[in-house]
């Protein structure tokens, strides 16, 4: 069965060629001026802000190898550095990090008390990294 299309099209209103006046605002300069629409690779850090950037991101460095048997300790670390969008400087530490938390957590060495918060942040990065983790081994 079928049943009849109606071929009658609606009269296109595309074919207006009138153009419309808009009224444009007269919008105030901008208090910040055209700082913002230089795109950061063509900001150039002096020797000072370039030393101390450096000098941060060693301690960051620091931090995360920095010898401690408590994940609740580095865990908050790690998250951090994630959630700043800066893990990239530290894959490396992050990852050895890692590793040593999930070593003590399958052998049942870690002994510190872990609370909720601890065990979730635990879980989820060592899930979000690759490791083996079940939700009730966590």
């Amino acid at each position: 069965m079928s049943s009849p299309i109606s071929t009658n099209l609606v009269p296109s209103q595309h074919g207006n060629t009138s153009k419309e006046n808009r009224h444009l605002s007269k919008f105030k300069p901008s208090f910040w001026g055209d700082i913002f629409l230089s795109s950061p690779s063509e900001m150039e850090m002096d020797a000072g802000t370039q030393q101390e950037y450096e000098e941060l991101k060693q301690e960051v460095r620091r931090m995360l190898v920095a010898n401690t048997d408590k994940s609740s300790q580095k865990l908050p670390i790690i998250d951090a550095v994630q959630r700043l969008g800066v893990a990239y400087h530290f894959e490396k530490e992050i990852e050895e990090a890692l590793e040593i938390i999930y070593h003590h957590h399958c052998n049942h060495i870690e002994i510190d008390g872990d609370d909720l918060y601890t065990t979730a942040v635990r879980f989820r990065l060592l899930r979000e990294h690759g490791f083996d983790v079940h939700c009730g081994m966590a």
